[in-house]
């Protein structure tokens, strides 16, 4: 059994990454390099691993960075594909202008946005995406933060298409892949969704309150200043608990019953369609309209140097009046993403293509000679292909 001493100086790379990017505010370009050093001066010279060991340990760490890096590369392609296209400023004003309510607008866009974005792209996407948005809508800088972090919380579990649960949990564990075969009676990759099915279960006993939380954290701390309180989130509470039941029943359908890619992304489509839906209708909208105090009131600390009304850069806000494009036409690439991920999952035999054809994974086993030092990259069942894909799709589409 490995003694405290061990357990401390495992842990110590990680906590060296936590002081310098967190306490010292250090950039991670500069943070994970000495991370690095470390770990490998710790298994060196605690543990007695030979140099060509390490050296191969960090080809596997590199390897599995790069499947990350074309995760995020087909993503960000995707969603530059459909800012500059016009197609995202549509779907960000299919949500934005179903109300000019705030508590409304904290659940449609800092709850069903940014979930389906951390889903779609991840690596801090969303709060990068919807932050912006509801600022150029006249929200304080500092509540659009607030909303957008927490509201896409219940989702990073499943972001980038699921990295999170194929880095996390099934990359890892594959050095003990036999003994999860033996003992557990099921493969690495049915462990893994396995964890994912029970992860959103434990999400989805908290994460329909979600948007509640978000707006009583942003009625409390962004309303009149002599008057906090959450009781104007309470009077929006049948919208909020509305909004989360519709989003936690398909992510954790999603869960069971398709892969780790799918829970946030078709929560996020379901629950916010059938959210919008029920607002145009005219059902669970405010008796009463709720806004932040005049702006001359606003505590310097909510703005810092940025100008509410405008989206913090230079090219100006979103043009809510812009209906060129339709939402079917915005959204399409994000179907046909889903579409795809769904087939190369579930439609057999295709997963078994893609993840077994040599020419579609690159692999490196048993680096330096020793056995538990393998890795590979699955490059077309990983998600970035799709992503990529999906992107090179909307070109013509929106051309």
């Amino acid at each position: 059994m490995a003694s405290t001493v061990d357990v401390l100086l495992a842990m110590l790379p990680l906590l060296l990454v936590g002081v310098l990017l967190v306490g010292l505010l250090w950039p991670a370009t500069r943070a994970t390099p000495v991370a690095w050093l470390t770990a490998v001066s710790i298994g060196y010279v605690v543990w007695n691993n030979p140099l060509d060991y390490l050296l191969g340990a960090s080809i596997v760490g590199m390897i599995t960075a790069f499947e990350i890096l074309w995760i995020i590369f087909g993503a960000l392609v995707l969603l530059y594909v459909l800012k500059q296209a016009g197609a995202f400023d549509r779907i960000n004003q299919g949500f934005a202008t179903v109300s000019d309510d705030r508590r409304v607008q904290v659940v449609l866009l800092a709850f069903f946005l940014t979930t389906f974005i951390e889903g779609a792209a991840g690596f801090g996407s969303a709060a990068a995406v919807a932050a912006p948005l509801m600022l150029a809508l006249g929200f304080p800088a500092l509540a659009a933060v607030v909303a957008a972090l927490i509201g896409h919380s219940i989702a990073v579990t499943y972001g980038a298409v699921g990295t999170p649960i194929h880095v996390g949990v099934e990359v890892p564990l594959e050095i003990h892949e036999d003994y999860i075969v033996q003992e557990g009676g099921m493969s690495l990759s049915a462990f893994a969704i396995d964890v994912a099915a029970w992860a959103a279960t434990f999400h989805a006993l908290v994460g329909f309150i979600m948007p509640l939380f978000a707006v009583s954290m942003v009625v409390y701390f962004f309303g009149p200043r002599d008057e906090r309180s959450i009781k104007p989130a309470l009077s929006v509470w049948p919208l909020c608990l509305f909004a989360g039941l519709s989003f936690v029943i398909p992510y954790w359908l999603s869960a069971w019953f398709l892969t780790a890619e799918f829970p946030s992304m078709i929560g996020a489509m379901v629950g916010g369609a059938l959210t919008i839906a029920v607002l145009r209708a005219g059902y669970l909208e405010p008796d009463d309209e709720w806004d932040f105090p005049p702006q001359a009131e606003w505590p310097s600390h909510w703005v810092g140097t940025i100008e509410p009304g405008t989206n913090g850069n230079d090219d100006g806000g979103v043009n809510l009046d812009d209906n060129s494009m339709s939402l079917l036409k915005a959204w399409t690439p994000y179907v046909i993403l889903v579409g795809l991920l769904v087939v190369t999952r579930v439609v057999d035999p295709i997963p078994t293509v893609i993840t077994e054809t040599s020419a579609f994974v690159i692999s490196w086993e048993s680096i330096f000679g020793y056995e538990n030092l393998s890795s590979s990259i699955e490059w077309v069942n990983a998600p970035g292909f799709w992503l990529l894909s999906s992107a090179l799709v909307a070109i013509p589409l929106y051309a």
